[in-house]
């Protein structure tokens, strides 16, 4: 599936024996998969709590569990070991993982997608904020739905208004309206 060093390899599976626990395994995924913000993590787990979605890979010293969808993403990946100062981590290339920009030709739900992703959520990540689009009516209104910061912000009429909907109209001109259907009275994490 992916490439892993020898010293990657070796300095995993000296954690997994620093563990003591026989069924522990590595858990490989890939959030945001396809998008600009996508991210590899790699976390401990038990493959009896892992759905059958997930596939075994075998190294020495460990196992490994990657969820099928994530196996297009993760082509030639490499994982290696990197050394800064007297501290080690994994590190792991996945050119994959990112997807590519949607064509030309591709869908719109597609390409609006890729654009919250790569040029939309980065603005809002500023102050813990996101969006994610819900759906495209037929008559072309975008539903969208805010969270984190975004989600109770006294500010997010403005944001949808002159941020969200002026760069997604900006790009995409058959689009009618920008809609948000989030619950604004959920306040807990409210940037503002």
């Amino acid at each position: 599936m992916f490439n892993i060093t020898n010293e990657a390899e070796t300095y995993v599976a000296d954690l997994f024996e620093q563990q003591g626990e026989e069924d522990l395994a590595l858990k490989v995924d890939i959030e945001k998969a396809g998008t600009p913000a996508a991210a590899v993590t790699f976390n401990f787990c038990y493959s009896k709590d892992l759905g059958k979605a997930y596939s075994k890979f075998e190294y020495k010293g460990f196992n490994a569990f990657i969820d099928k969808a994530n196996f297009d993403y993760l082509k030639e990946s490499e994982v290696l070991l990197k050394e800064e100062g007297s501290a080690k981590k994994l590190a792991i290339t996945a050119p994959n993982a990112k997807g590519e920009v949607p064509k030309d030709d591709a869908p719109l739900e597609e390409k609006i997608k890729y654009t919250i992703a790569a040029e939309v959520n980065p603005q809002l990540a500023s102050h813990g904020g996101f969006v994610d689009l819900v759906e495209i009516t037929d008559e072309m209104d975008v539903i969208l739905n805010f969270g984190g910061g975004c989600q109770g912000c006294s500010s997010v009429k403005v944001t949808l208004k002159n941020g969200v909907e002026a760069q997604l109209k900006g790009i995409y001109p058959e689009i009618r309206s920008i809609l948000d259907v989030t619950d604004h009275s959920q306040k807990q994490n409210a940037y503002m």
